[in-house]
This record gives C-alpha cells, structure tokens and sequence, in this order.
C-alpha cells in the first residue's frame, strides 16, 4: 500500500490521505492500524456502498439491484458517497485525517 497526503486547497478544509494500492496489498490492514493508533477516520468505497444499501434508503435499493445483476456502480455515486462521508466526518471533527 502506498500512503499519500493530499490537501483539499480549501481553507480549514479535510486534510485527506489517500492509501492505494492492488487487491491484497494490505490497504485495509494499514488503515486499520492508522485509524486504532492515531484516530483517523477511514472511508472506503466497498464500505460505503455496504452502508447505503444496509440503510434501506432509495439510493441504497438501486445500488443493490447495481451489485446484485454484477455491474459496477457508476463513478458519479461512488464520488458522491465518499464526499458526503468526507464532509460529515469533517464537520464532526475538523482536525482529524480522513484516510480514503
């Protein structure tokens, strides 16, 4: 997994690290371990999308019928999800590292 800072550019804005790496390099595990040590919140896309579809919302219903038929969700929702998740997080807590 590799780690990389990124500032949003906006004045007090999220500060945002992004970890990518391929399939099984060990990007979950790393920010496993960042989140329990230094508290930063971690958002990834597979969780998210989970969560939507767990809440049952209409967004969530559609996203199911997505994954269930084996498409890929579009990138649109995809983006949108992490933002929502990236300004909730940050408007709990300013201060902390989201990890993306």
């Amino acid at each position: 997994a590799v780690v990389s800072t990124q500032s949003t550019g906006m004045a007090n804005g999220p500060k945002i690290c992004f970890v990518i790496g391929g399939p099984g390099s060990g990007k979950g595990t790393q920010c496993e371990l960042l989140v329990a040590k230094y508290g930063m919140a971690h958002f990834s896309s597979g969780d998210l999308l989970r969560e939507e579809v767990a809440s049952g919302s209409a967004r969530g219903k559609s996203l199911q019928e997505i994954m269930k038929n084996g498409q890929l969700v579009d990138m649109d929702t995809v983006i949108q999800l992490l933002q929502e998740a990236v300004v909730k997080s940050h408007a709990e807590n300013p201060d902390k590292i989201i990890l993306l």
